[in-house]
């Protein structure tokens, strides 16, 4: 028994001679030690090889010289003449394959990549050889003696010929091979570099024992097998069956198509000042595999579909799925069909996602319009929307609003524009970090971009006292950005205050509107221009829990009657709740946008619909046109700190105030904040008090 165990023991080295089941360290040691001299000897070969290559081509190119490198150049030049270059490249793929051994078993592949290499290279030193003129003294300067030999072989085999139609001959064979073997090579150096490119980019984790020849011993002294390798890589995707792939074509033309701008006015800022998109070509492969994928997880669920074309937007491409037929047998009448329903579609969009691998998928059934189902899956590179190509556009520069606004590019990559003087107001909302402060900044960049302080004012309120913060300094804001609350709500009566001095105005001048107010005044002195003014309210749940009883009245009666005088509200919030977003403010505000929120609830407040709480964050956003009444998908305009700097930097350069005002909201401020000592009735409401001991609002009416 002690004879076969140390036999066992001198075969694998592993078995303790006790018996007691545990491994041999000494044995384990000598056993990584002979593995590590093996890897070493090999890896010093391949280190040889790649540095006598470097060596040997910087010495043919005269970088370096040595007796024994002269020696050994020479050899090379007399035998390969120019084509030594060709020997040092093949010695540096050697080594390379020394250190890096292929993964895969050498086969028929690996002995046909080799044979294209000297297939190149030979032929290559019969072409260097034609040119040389078959010259042996001038061998060493073209193909070497390699190079002639094959040309001499060549000659005597067509000696018959004459020696240009020999020439010919040679260098058309020859140069046939070249190409041949070169184009062969060089598709396996592309898919060495390729594995050299993985290797340096993801090294791949192998969770193997110490050694993989080594072998576990339980306590009971029993042989267990050696654990399989487990290896953590890339996993590769099924493929799908052959009736539901798809062959979509991707096209140049997506976007706007070119569009001739007519002139800005020459005191508007100009759009150089802006950043350009920058085009990201859509993924054909990621497409057409979605496409089936779709396709494939409707009929899994027994849904016959078919995706019938595709658009591709910033953020999501939407399928167009196009709805069976199910075949059923019905009473004696046999087989019938019977259409597919929306229903039976829209209820799976998380297996669809699942399917995919996607974040969300929404479903739009059906796309208004269309006889078709959208899926909107995210897509593999997301493009910025910036604003210059949109007021590049043609769909902006065809509305002739000055209060025109770029919002985004649909799923198609369509520019979306609205206009603020049609919405009249608009409710913005969203969660946190969904993009309603930036498309806010957005919004106010594109109008100051379109219009003088002359013509627009604005009146900005911030309660977060972050982000409408950076617009100070800016000629079109009234005063400067409120962010205090008590301040915010009397900001807020001025603003009433001033719609009924204008519609005193109007009415003087019988006027329907502020257009038509504005032309009138051109013609008569006595009366002001009036601009414009849009409001710009970040956060609305700050007001409504500080002051909700005088925000709402405030709002209310503002959105109710402000279009006509030229006031417009902007007004977002990041809780679309019914205690915030009320029914009063909703009716008034039929202009809404909302992006990613939590759930459908918040989705239906704001938008009457479900859809919001499936959208992406960073500018994903469904816009609900008050003209159109169903949401539109869409990516918002992102502006950088930059361009918001140059912008104001422009104005406050070339627009200079004759004399710097405080807001006219000032004066409401000194009388609610404290007692206006000016008032000549003051004095005998204090007499009176201190007479009678007591103070009431009618006390003080009666005397």
């Amino acid at each position: 028994m002690a004879k076969k165990q140390r036999k066992q023991y001198r075969m694998n080295g592993f078995k303790d001679l006790n018996g007691n089941g545990d491994a041999n360290f000494f044995s384990i040691l000598l056993g990584m030690l002979r593995k590590f001299s093996q890897g070493l000897l090999r890896e010093s070969v391949g280190v040889f090889f790649i540095v006598l290559a470097l060596v040997s081509f910087l010495s043919i190119l005269g970088l370096t010289l040595g007796s024994w490198l002269d020696f050994w150049v020479s050899f090379l030049q007399r035998w390969f003449g120019a084509g030594s270059f060709l020997f040092a490249i093949g010695m540096a793929l050697v080594g390379y394959r020394i250190i890096v051994p292929p993964q895969e078993k050498p086969g028929i592949s690996l002995w046909r990549r080799l044979f294209a290499f000297e297939l190149a290279v030979f032929s290559g030193l019969g072409l260097l050889d034609l040119v040389g003129g078959h010259a042996i003294n001038q061998a060493s300067n073209y193909g070497g003696l390699i190079g002639w030999g094959l040309g001499m072989i060549f000659q005597a085999t067509i000696g018959s010929f004459s020696s240009i139609f020999a020439d010919i001959l040679q260098g058309l064979i020859f140069s046939v091979l070249f190409l041949i073997g070169l184009f062969s090579a060089l598709k396996s150096i592309r898919k060495l570099f390729f594995n050299i490119e993985n290797r340096l980019s993801g090294p791949v984790e192998e969770y193997s024992p110490l050694h993989p020849e080594l072998q576990t011993f339980g306590f009971d002294g029993t042989i267990e097998e050696p654990e399989k390798t487990i290896l953590k890589r890339k996993r590769r995707q099924q493929p799908l069956p052959q009736e539901f792939r798809k062959q979509f074509k991707i096209t140049d033309d997506l976007g706007d198509v070119e569009f001739q701008q007519g002139p800005r006015e020459s005191y508007l800022p100009g759009l150089e000042m802006l950043i350009l998109d920058k085009n990201i070509k859509p993924d054909e492969r990621h497409i057409n595999r979605s496409a089936g994928l779709i396709e494939k997880t409707l009929m899994d669920f027994g849904i016959p579909a078919k995706v019938v074309g595709f658009q591709v937007g910033p953020t999501v491409t939407q399928f167009a799925v196009e709805p069976g037929y199910l075949e059923k047998t019905v009473g004696y009448e046999g087989d019938t069909r019977k259409k597919v329903t929306v229903k039976q579609i829209s209820r799976l969009n998380k297996d669809i996602a699942m399917a995919l691998s996607a974040e969300r998928v929404r479903i739009e059934a059906p796309v208004p319009g269309k006889s078709y189902v959208g899926i909107e899956v995210p897509n593999k590179n997301k493009s910025i929307v910036r604003m210059r190509s949109i007021l590049e556009s043609e769909e902006f520069n065809k509305k002739v609003s000055p209060l025109r606004v770029a919002l985004g590019r649909d799923v198609s990559g369509k520019a979306i524009v609205g206009d603020l003087a049609k919405m009249p107001h608009l409710l913005i909302a969203g969660s946190t970090g969904s993009g309603k402060s930036v498309c806010i900044t957005s919004l106010t960049l594109c109008l100051v971009m379109n219009n003088s302080p002359e013509d627009l004012k604005l009146v900005m309120i911030d309660p977060k006292m972050v982000e409408l913060v950076r617009f100070n300094g800016l000629p079109h804001i009234i005063g400067e950005v409120e962010t205090d609350l008590e301040r915010i709500n009397t900001v807020l009566r001025w603003l009433v205050i001033e719609m009924q001095n204008r519609y005193k105005s109007l009415e003087e001048l019988q006027a329907k509107d502020l257009d038509s107010y504005n032309r009138k005044v051109k013609r008569r002195k006595d009366y002001e221009h009036l601009p414009r003014i849009v409001v710009m309210i970040d956060e609305l749940a700050d007001l409504m829990m500080s002051s909700r009883d005088n925000t709402e009245a405030t709002l209310v009666r503002l959105a109710q009657m402000s279009r006509a005088v030229g006031i417009h509200l902007v007004v977002a919030t990041q809780r679309p709740s019914t205690e915030v977003v009320t029914g009063l403010i909703k009716a008034n505000f039929p202009a809404r946008m909302s992006f990613s929120v939590f759930s459908q609830i918040d989705s239906r407040v704001i938008l009457d619909t479900g859809g919001a709480e499936s959208l992406l964050s960073r500018g994903d956003m469904l816009y609900l046109a008050p003209e159109i009444g169903i949401p539109i998908r869409a990516q918002g305009v992102l502006t950088t700190d930059q361009e918001l700097e140059d912008v104001i930097k422009y104005w406050q350069a070339n627009w200079q105030e004759e004399e710097v005002v405080d807001a006219p909201w000032e004066n409401l401020v000194h009388k609610e904040g404290t007692i206006n000592t000016e008032d000549k009735l003051i004095g005998q409401a204090i007499n009176l008090i201190r007479s009678t001991g007591r103070v009431s609002t009618s006390l003080l009416q009666r005397k």
